[in-house]
C-alpha cells in the first residue's frame, strides 16, 4: 500500500526486530507507526526489513527503472508483470521508512509501498476433544441430502502454512502441484511436492473445508467434492508445530506472488472454479485508492473469476484485518456453539456489506501427523465459509462468486441487530438454506420441521459421533437433544448437538433404531436413527 502525506503519516523512527538467531529463514520485521486522520485510528504496522514494493513510472522500461534503482543502491528482485509492480531491495541497513522516502524521490518510481508483513489468524486450542457441533449449527447434513460438492469441479487454494497431504482425510483431495513462496528473500516460488507443512495451522483449516467424508473413518468437510491445493507462503524454519503468532510470519510479496499462480494462465481453468481462501491477517488499509500491492494482486483475481475468502481477525477489534478488508475479497468472522459471535472476532462496517460469520471457536477438524484436533480462531470460520461456497458453486457452475456470495448472504441465519451488522455481517451462514436457496429459489419448504441426523446409520466403532441438526423453522436458543427406544424410553439427555452412542450411565446403547426429539423455544421435531455396533 502506499503511504501518502495528508490521511496518514509516519510518527516513529522503524523498530527493527529479528526472529530467533536459530532460525534458518529468520525474517527480519519493522514496525511503522500509522495514524489514519479520517478515523482516528492508530496501527503499528509490521513490515518485512531490507524491503520495499514499487510501481514504476508509465514510461520508464523495467531496464531503466533496474538501472536507475542500482544507481542509488536499490536492486530489482522481481517484477511482477500481472500486477505491474516490484519488489525492490533497500541498500544495506536502510530502514524502510527512508527506504520508501528515498524512491518516491526517484523519478523512476511512481509508487511505494511496504512490504507488509502477515501472520495465521487464530487463538489458542481448548485441549478437550469435541465434536463437530459447526456442521450440525450450519445444517450441514440437511444441504448434503442436496449437493456434496461432486457436481462439478471446484478447488480451494489455501495461501497459507501448507498442508500435510499425507493425512488421509485430506490426501485423495489434493491437486495440481504444491508451491512454497519465500517470505521476501529472494522472492523464490518453487514446487513443493509433496507439501512440507510449515505447521498445523493450514492443515487444520482444509479440515474445515474439505475433509474426506461419507469413508466411515473421521470427520467430514463442508464440500466432500471439493479438491484441495497447498499455497505456502510461511517458512518451516520460522513456524513452529503451533504456528506461534510470534515467530511465523509471511509478506504481501510472497502472498501477491501465491495469487498470481492461482490465476488460470492463457484462459486455461486447470484446477476447475477456484476459490482462494486465506486465513492470515495485517493489521492496516486495503484499498483501490493509491497503491496497495495486495489490492492490486485482489483485483487482478476477481477480474479472473476467482472468489477470495479471508479471516476477519482475532483481536476483538472495530476493525477488520488485511486482506479481509480489501475490495473483492469476502471477510468471514468467528461464532461460538451457542451462536454468540466469537470474543475475539473483529467487527467492521464492511462486514455488513461483504461479510458473514461461521464456527469458529472448538472446531473439530484434522491435524498434523493424521490425528485431529480442536481449532480456535476466524482462521477457522473463513474455510467453512469457503467450503460452502465451494458447495454451491458445485451445484451452480455457471454462477459468478458475487452470484454465490449473493446465495450465502441471503440464506444465512441473521443473529445480531436485525439486517447485517458490523460484528455477524449478513448472518451465520446455513448450508441447507443456502443450498435449498440455489436449487429453488426459495428458503420455504415443507421439510423444515425435519430433524436431521448425520451419519445415518451410525457406526460408533467407526464414527465416534453422530450431529444433529436443528430444523430452520424451529431455530432458536435453549436448544435441547432427547434420544429414546423405538419403544419409548429416555436413553441420554444431550448437553450439545452430538450422541456418541453411550446412555445416561455411560453404557454403550445396543444396534436398533432409535428416536429423537429436538425441542427450542420455538417449537419441536422429531427424527429417527440407526445405531450399528
Amino acid at each position: 500500500m502506499s503511504f501518502p502525506s495528508g490521511p496518514a503519516r509516519y510518527l516513529s523512527a522503524a523498530l527493527l526486530l529479528a526472529l530467533p538467531a536459530s532460525s534458518a529463514f529468520a525474517l527480519r520485521v519493522e514496525k511503522l507507526h500509522r495514524v489514519y486522520a479520517a478515523s482516528g485510528r492508530s496501527v503499528d504496522l509490521e513490515v518485512a526489513s531490507g524491503f520495499a514494493i514499487a510501481r514504476f513510472a508509465a514510461d520508464a522500461s523495467t531496464a531503466a527503472a533496474a538501472a536507475a534503482l542500482r544507481g542509488s543502491g536499490f536492486s530489482l528482485v522481481k517484477y511482477y508483470p500481472r500486477f505491474d509492480y516490484s519488489l525492490v531491495s533497500l541498500p544495506s541497513g536502510m530502514s524502510v521508512e527512508d527506504g520508501l522516502a528515498r524512491l518516491k524521490a526517484l523519478p523512476v518510481v511512481a509508487s511505494a509501498a511496504p512490504d507488509r508483513v502477515f501472520r495465521p489468524s487464530r487463538v489458542p486450542d481448548d485441549p478437550y476433544v469435541g465434536s463437530q457441533y459447526a456442521l450440525s449449527r450450519v445444517q450441514a447434513f440437511g444441504a448434503w441430502e442436496y449437493e456434496t460438492g461432486f457436481s462439478s469441479r471446484v478447488t480451494v487454494a489455501f495461501i497459507d502454512t501448507g498442508i500435510d497431504s499425507t493425512h488421509p482425510e485430506l490426501s485423495g483431495k489434493m491437486t495440481g502441484t504444491s508451491r512454497y513462496f519465500t517470505p521476501t528473500s529472494d522472492s523464490v516460488a518453487s514446487d513443493d511436492q509433496p507439501p512440507t507443512p510449515a505447521c498445523d495451522h493450514a492443515t487444520r483449516a482444509a479440515g474445515v473445508a474439505g475433509a474426506s467424508a461419507d469413508n466411515a473413518t473421521g470427520i467430514a468437510g463442508m464440500s466432500w467434492g471439493a479438491k484441495l491445493l497447498s499455497l505456502r507462503v510461511f517458512s518451516a524454519s520460522d513456524c513452529s508445530g503451533d504456528c506461534s503468532q510470534y515467530t511465523c510470519a509471511t509478506t504481501e510479496d510472497a502472498i501477491g506472488a501465491a495469487i498470481d499462480d492461482t490465476i488460470p494462465k492463457n484462459g486455461t481453468a486447470a484446477y476447475g472454479k477456484i476459490i482462494i481462501n486465506m486465513s492470515l491477517g495485517s493489521q492496516g488499509d486495503c484499498s483501490n485508492t493509491g497503491f496497495h500491492p495486495l489490492q492490486t494482486a485482489v483485483n487482478s483475481a476477481v477480474s479472473a473469476g476467482l472468489m477470495l475468502f479471508a479471516a476477519s481477525g482475532n483481536e476483538g477489534a472495530g476493525f477488520m484485518d488485511s486482506p479481509a478488508n480489501c475490495a473483492g475479497v469476502y471477510a468471514v468472522g468467528a461464532t461460538d456453539a451457542q451462536d454468540n459471535l466469537a470474543y475475539f472476532s473483529d467487527s467492521d462496517p464492511q462486514m455488513a456489506v461483504r461479510g458473514l460469520t461461521a464456527p469458529g471457536v472448538d472446531v473439530y477438524t484434522t491435524d498434523m501427523g493424521g490425528g485431529y484436533a480442536l481449532a480456535s480462531g476466524t482462521s477457522f470460520a473463513s474455510p467453512m465459509a469457503a467450503g460452502l461456497a465451494a458447495l454451491l458453486w458445485s451445484a451452480k457452475p455457471y454462477d459468478t462468486p458475487a452470484q454465490i456470495f449473493d446465495l450465502m448472504k441471503n440464506s444465512a441465519d441473521d443473529l445480531g441487530p436485525p439486517g447485517p451488522d458490523n460484528g455477524y455481517g449478513w448472518g451465520r451462514i446455513d448450508a441447507l438454506k443456502a443450498m435449498r436457496l440455489a436449487e429453488t429459489g426459495s428458503l420455504s419448504f415443507t421439510g423444515a420441521f425435519k430433524a436431521v441426523a448425520y451419519p445415518n446409520p451410525f457406526r460408533p466403532k467407526t464414527q465416534r459421533l453422530v450431529s444433529f441438526t436443528i430444523p430452520g423453522k424451529i431455530f432458536g436458543p435453549n436448544a435441547q437433544v432427547k434420544v429414546y427406544t423405538s419403544e419409548g424410553e429416555l436413553v441420554r439427555k444431550l448437553d450439545g448437538l452430538a450422541w456418541d452412542g453411550k446412555n445416561d450411565s455411560g453404557s454403550d446403547v445396543a444396534s436398533g433404531v432409535y428416536l429423537f426429539r429436538m425441542k427450542t423455544d420455538n417449537g419441536s421435531a422429531l427424527g429417527k436413527l440407526a445405531l450399528i455396533r
